[in-house]
């Protein structure tokens, strides 16, 4: 059994060899490359490794030849050439740094790490590319890197995870029988045999059982996918109790998760789905070996050929390559500019509920959060991950099952009736004797910003010192023990996200002091 990432964030997805015909990927001339950045896409053909960067027709720039293995991660990009590490950042011109010389068997880009293997020892190189690398752990199987966490399946079956900096402290997950695991945010996935465990939040937390029968899986936001040994494929999301959704009772050959997208082959037929896990599947391809989604992007290989599409699951699509891949990544573009959007909110936590009306209210918080100065990535992050977990985004959001006339209300569900005199005294509006306006398209926006940063001042404060732990304290909500570890695995998401696919340098606190 394997899960379906289980190292890379742009995965390598490698075919079965084909023959090279021709010169099937042009390069690109010195004025095509001035384009502006935007996400990249490598294809390996034979041992010669291409990319692209912008829009998915962009002309292709030889990388290296000799290349055996490879990787992208934000700006950066690594090979192995005859066992050779070599990675560099920036453009896609020459400038590569050799990380070690001759003897990787794997490696992976994370944020700013490179772990690699080197005779079964696990080495991290953090920050610059010629930082000192950093013994993490000897006889190991297997690894991955994800966010500042670092797991490591050993040869005698046991499973190894920390988190912080790359000095000791490891944690135990499984002693002996671990088979294959996934890092995904705050979770840990692992199979022992073809029985899959997950844990969520601190790394002392209890694994939950979660099937049977299992061949692949893949954790992807809120949501875990399992391929069963009869082909059924089950999706489901939220929290670690049962739930599952049969997306494919018995054909399936291969899946991925994506946030709000599902795709999986059948047959050598492609099918997707967006949105919630009962959305009706589009059919996408015949005739795929292999494919990848990447944010609003979809890849398959067909014939040898790459085929890449950007934007919904119609038709649409390009033939980056027409002949002769042997692999390929895609990295996400980064994100536009402003605050927040809709398709930010999609790709940090996928389904994310009532579009149309999270789109309406988002001009209005937008607007609010620069008035805040809620306005650079570690403070967005904290803010759209504490607006995920009290209100989803709705500006008219209301407590359930609260009576009361000053019940929680709005994208920060305000509550208490000296919280709701405070925002009318802050705000010029008379929310004791209207307390409904909270929850308005005029108010609830304004209302989130004087909270966040007028009744608990030093919010932003917090956020900037990745002090999540913090955030959380001054938001102030009902069971904290399993809240907290939700909205710091959603802060990390979101600050990866708007820190441009890389978290920051610094240790992320996700306890209240």
């Amino acid at each position: 059994m394997s899960s379906t990432s289980r190292s890379r964030t742009g995965m390598s997805l490698l075919l079965a060899a084909l023959a090279l015909v021709g010169p099937v990927v042009p390069a690109a001339t010195a004025a095509e490359r001035d384009r502006p950045t935007g996400g990249r896409i490598a294809v390996l053909q034979g041992d010669r490794l291409y990319a692209n960067e912008g829009d998915i027709a962009a002309p292709w720039v030889l990388q290296e030849e000799g290349v055996s293995d490879y990787d992208l991660f934000g700006d950066r990009i690594g090979v192995v050439k005859a066992g050779a590490l070599l990675v560099k950042e920036g453009d896609l011109e020459p400038g590569w740094h050799t990380v070690n010389p001759d003897s990787v068997t794997d490696f992976q880009l994370e944020d700013d790490r490179i772990g690699y293997l080197d005779h079964g020892e696990l080495w991290v190189v953090e920050g610059a590319l010629d930082a000192e690398p950093v013994l993490q752990e000897r006889d190991v199987r297997a690894f991955q890197l994800h966010g500042d966490r670092i797991g490591v399946l050993k040869n005698d079956g046991s499973l190894l995870v920390k988190e912080g900096d790359l000095g000791p402290g490891w944690e135990v997950i499984n002693p002996d029988s671990v088979t294959d695991f996934q890092l995904s945010g705050d979770r840990i996935a692992f199979a022992e045999g073809a029985e899959l465990w997950v844990k969520e939040g601190d790394l002392s937390a209890d694994p939950v059982f979660q099937e049977r029968d299992v061949r692949k899986f893949q954790l992807s936001g809120d949501r875990i996918g399992v391929l069963k040994a009869d082909g059924s494929l089950l999706v489901k999301g939220g929290d670690l109790e049962p739930g599952w959704f049969t997306v494919n009772t018995a054909s399936v050959t291969d899946f991925q998760l994506d946030y709000d997208r599902i795709a999986f082959t059948e047959s050598g037929s492609l099918w997707a789905k967006e949105g919630p896990l009962d959305a009706e599947l589009v059919h996408q391809e015949d005739g795929v070996s292999a494919f990848l989604l990447a944010g609003d992007r979809v890849a398959a290989v067909k014939d040898g050929a790459l085929l890449v599409k950007a934007g919904d699951l119609g038709p649409g699509w390009h033939t980056a390559a027409p002949a002769g891949v042997t692999g390929f990544r895609l990295v996400l573009p980064p994100r536009a500019s402003g605050l927040v959007s809709l398709a930010d909110l999609k790709a940090i936590f996928g389904y994310v509920g009532d579009e149309r009306l999270i789109e309406e209210g988002l001009p209005k918080l937008n607007e609010e959060m620069r008035e805040g100065r809620i306005d650079n990535p570690a403070r967005i992050a904290a803010f759209v991950a504490t607006l995920r977990r009290e209100s989803g985004f709705r500006y008219n959001a209301q407590e359930a099952g609260n009576p009361s006339n000053y019940r929680g209300r709005g994208y920060i569900q305000l509550t208490g009736v000296a919280n709701y005199r405070g925002a009318g005294e802050h705000l010029g509006h008379d929310f004791v004797a209207t307390p409904d306006d909270v929850a308005t398209l005029e108010w609830s926006a304004p209302v989130a910003r004087y909270y966040w940063t007028v009744a608990r001042p030093n919010t932003n404060d917090y956020a900037d010192a990745l002090d999540m732990g913090g955030v959380s304290k001054n938001i102030g909500y009902a069971n904290p023990a399993q809240e907290d570890p939700r909205r710091c695995a959603d802060f990390k998401e979101a600050l990866r996200h708007f820190n441009g696919g890389a978290l920051p340098p610094g240790h992320i606190n996700c306890n209240r002091r």
